[in-house]
């Protein structure tokens, strides 16, 4: 097991504020779902592609079927999620790789 893969299966955001108790549980669902993608998929291979100066563009539809792509607009396809929930699913992104949170946000 590399590194990247022991600190991805051991991560335990730092709440010193408590502010995960002021979500509602969509939020922190759609916060453990992109969580769980960015472990996963993203952290395992984002060094590689640093590296290599490279961007994984199979996984840009991943991003948008997990509604990704403009979340708290309503209609037109997308989530209509909370900006709440739309901020979280963002610095989760941002915890794997900026690159993925500005293909996501942009």
């Amino acid at each position: 097991m590399n590194t990247t893969t022991q600190l991805s299966n051991t991560f335990q955001e730092l709440d010193l504020y408590a502010l995960d108790a002021l979500l509602t549980d969509e939020e922190r669902m759609i916060r453990d779902h992109v969580r769980s993608f960015v472990n996963s998929e993203v952290l395992p291979i984002i060094n590689e592609h640093h590296e290599n100066a490279t961007f994984p563009t199979e996984m840009l539809k991943t991003l948008g079927e997990m509604g990704l792509y403009g979340p708290s607009l309503k209609g037109y396809g997308c989530a209509g999620v909370s900006n709440v929930a739309y901020g979280i699913a963002m610095q989760e992104l941002e915890r794997g790789d900026s690159g993925f949170r500005s293909a996501a946000s942009v």
